[in-house]
């Protein structure tokens, strides 16, 4: 990742671009442990293909992370003619169970695996990774 190249904060294309970019390194490199192990090294010397990965991999996050708030602010849920916004209120699955009293999933995982989206009076939690965010509606909020 050459800094001098970066797209500009404001640049969400630009951004979205760049992790498409990375996802590629990483693939790339994914390819090349495929084909010559972790511990393969080029000819020339440098790191090896494990190395690689990491490196490709923290490019990736820092492509994902710097696109991230853009793309929040775009972020909607869209419930019949309204739209629910995106929060910075991320929860784990236990805190959303007990708030919502759940009682039917024995373990967080069982929870995760059966729901993508749960609806409340304010708004929806959308899952996002193993934890839920909460999108509302802004003209309850």
């Amino acid at each position: 990742m050459n800094p001098k190249l970066l797209p500009a904060a404001n640049d969400l294309s630009g951004q979205i671009g760049r992790i498409t970019e990375e996802c590629g390194e990483v693939l790339q490199e994914i390819g090349k442990i495929d084909r010559f192990g972790l511990d393969s090294v080029h000819p020339n010397g440098g790191l090896n293909n494990a190395g690689r990965l990491l490196n490709e991999i923290a490019d990736l996050r820092h492509a994902l992370n710097a696109a991230e708030d853009n793309l929040s602010q775009h972020a909607r849920a869209r419930v019949g003619n309204a739209e629910l916004v995106w929060t910075d209120t991320l929860i784990p699955a236990s805190e959303l169970r007990e708030l919502i009293g759940d009682e039917d999933h024995k373990t967080d995982d069982d929870f995760n695996a059966e729901n993508m989206m749960i609806a409340v009076c304010a708004g929806q939690w959308h899952r996002e990774g193993l934890e839920w965010r909460f999108y509302v509606d802004p003209e309850l909020d």
